[in-house]
């Protein structure tokens, strides 16, 4: 009889909490925890010479707070009795307002001032000394009337092309945002078209648009700067800032860049010991639902302040010997609704399923002995074998005629499998691969296939390790392993698990806490920076919505702490959902 394959990761049972016997024992698991978890930190680089303080004070000298008024005008043209000395600039925009009747204290009747309206609205297009000559562009105006730029925040949409570093441009988001003079209104689009921008500034009410893009070269980094008023589309601005390579990578590891919120912006307890977790457009209604999978079961939640089951709380459910070691969903047949696929271990068996929503049930549309796996819109499958786990090379699956039919098979280096890897085209280098080696390191090839460079540090342990199979007990074969979910995020820069076991390296005793961890290959060196940090216990499953994280976790030892001190079932996962908006 083939041996009985094992897991070597830690499971939550769900069963139900005693409140006997056990709560010394979670008490002491509880103080335990506080002894060993300790204090950790990162030294902040600080730099000096960056170019982004003087690109904000750029920016903010359009919308500098100024009155003024109007001494001549001549058809639509208009001259003003302020200038360069007061700090004003071509393209600047201020509102015409007309002094109406006076309002007066309602006791004293001593004049107030004078009820003002708004008239209009020009543009400065020359500028002198003490007085600068502007242009009508609504309403109307005369002479005597007021000029101003308020004090009230602008809006400005905060809008990058995917060529940008988001690091970078999230240092400069902070540093324009920390003024208190913008309110920032934050897009997931990435574009370099200004048209395209413009409309989504619009539908956001936004003032004005800031547009970011950059190009590299041997010097480093040009960061370039569009600002456009969003109700006519005129370019106000156009400016460029070098950020040469070596204070790209100090700006890289300094306190700017930490500035994900590391707080979640939602938690929920799952009563179920759910151990996978994805996003997607189940029911096509332009929304995407959250997908969890426990070790057999899979269900769909709308996501909320409230998590609550979706699609009137159908499941997809899985059979007693099922060990779902896999969750995904990619639209494959183009029906703009998401399949999902789930691999599990039945026995000494993978099998895995593509189902897709039908009416009010799911459907399994297919079911094959083998590993699936969904990567940048395709679909992707290896072979399984008992003696070997991962077997043969990775090839697509395409949807042809109405069924699913294995296409051509992907050239990767060594000896890397279907979980092991992502990739992406450099703009510089070209193909680029990054996979997991069996160690927990990430390795970085270029498009030949060679190895070039490999992460600092091991990611802290995998959670999904198989015996492979043997005919006898007396022979050990070895193992293989389902690798953690690689993210790639910003075209170049991929999200990675790190987890830190309880004690060093004593992993079989459990992790203390987990991060999300930025890797970006520069062509040189693999540079890593925070991404989420301070997730308490083991880090299970993780995936990007639009600007959220979700992250599904289990508390050291498998144990809610706070949830013991409330008399709460301290067993199960916690859904935490991270915000990546810039704040």
């Amino acid at each position: 009889m083939t041996e009985q394959m094992h897991r070597s990761a830690q499971k939550n049972n769900g069963k139900s909490f005693r409140k006997g016997s056990v709560w010394f024992a979670f008490f002491l698991f509880f103080i335990l925890q506080v002894l060993i978890s300790g204090l950790f930190s990162f030294q902040v680089v600080h730099a000096g010479d960056s170019p982004l303080p003087g690109l904000t004070d750029t920016t903010l000298s359009f919308f500098k707070a100024m009155n003024g008024r109007i001494t001549r005008i001549e058809d639509r043209q208009v001259v003003i009795d302020i200038g360069n000395k007061q700090g004003i600039k071509t393209g600047m925009r201020l509102t015409v307002l007309r002094e109406q009747t006076p309002f007066r204290h309602p006791v004293t009747k001593e004049v107030l001032g004078n009820i003002e309206s708004l008239t209009g609205k020009l543009e400065i297009q020359e500028v002198s000394e003490n007085s600068s000559v502007g242009i009508v562009l609504e309403g109307n105006a005369q002479e005597g009337d007021k000029v101003r730029i308020s004090e009230v925040k602008v809006n400005i949409l905060f809008c990058q092309s995917k060529d940008v570093d988001w690091q970078l441009s999230e240092a400069y988001h902070k540093n324009l945002r920390e003024t208190g003079r913008v309110t920032l209104l934050d897009t997931a689009l990435e574009t370099d078209d200004p048209a395209a921008a413009l409309d989504e500034a619009k539908k956001l009410h936004a003032e004005v648009l800031l547009l970011l893009s950059s190009t590299t070269d041997e010097k480093g980094t040009v960061l370039t700067q569009r600002l456009f008023w969003v109700s006519d589309g005129e370019k106000l601005t156009e400016t460029g800032v070098r950020i040469d390579a070596s204070l790209e990578k100090e700006l890289r590891f300094g306190e700017q860049f930490f500035d994900i919120k590391t707080d979640a912006v939602l938690q929920f307890d799952l009563p179920l010991s759910a151990r996978f977790i994805t996003t997607g457009d189940i029911n096509g209604d332009g929304r995407d639902e959250i997908i969890l999978a426990s070790d057999k079961d899979i269900g769909i939640y709308t996501p909320g302040a409230d998590l609550k089951p979706a699609l009137g709380g159908i499941r997809i459910k899985g059979e007693s010997s099922d060990e779902n070691i896999w969750l995904d969903v990619v639209d494959l047949n183009r029906n703009q609704k998401d399949e999902i696929i789930i691999t599990t271990m039945k026995g000494d068996a993978v099998t895995s399923y593509i189902y897709e929503l039908q009416g009010s049930e799911f459907i399994a549309l297919h079911k094959d002995f083998l590993f699936l796996r969904s990567l940048n819109d395709r679909l992707f499958a290896q072979a399984y074998s008992p003696a070997e786990g991962f077997s043969g090379p990775v090839f697509s699956v395409s949807w042809q005629d109405g069924e699913y039919r294995k296409g051509e098979i992907v050239q990767l280096p060594g000896n890397i499998n279907i979980y092991d890897f992502i990739s992406y085209t450099d703009p510089q280098t070209g193909l680029t691969v990054i996979a997991y080696d069996e160690d927990g390191f990430l390795k970085v090839y270029d498009k030949q296939g060679m190895l070039v460079g490999k992460s600092k540090e091991k990611n802290g342990g995998f959670l999904e390790t198989f015996k492979k199979s043997s005919p006898t007990t007396m022979i050990d074969r070895g193992t293989w392993t389902v690798k953690d979910r690689l993210i790639l995020r910003n075209s170049t820069t991929v999200l990675m698990v790190k987890r830190v076991p309880l004690l060093g390296m004593a992993k079989g005793l459990g992790y203390k806490r987990s991060e999300i961890k930025q890797m970006r290959w520069t062509g040189i060196s693999m540079e890593e920076t925070s991404f989420i940090d301070g997730i308490s216990g083991t880090l299970l499953d993780y995936t990007v919505s639009g600007d959220k994280v979700l992250v599904l976790s289990s508390p050291m030892f498998g144990v809610k702490a706070g949830n013991i001190l409330k008399g709460d079932n301290p067993l199960g996962t916690v859904l935490s959902i991270y915000s990546i908006k810039r704040m």
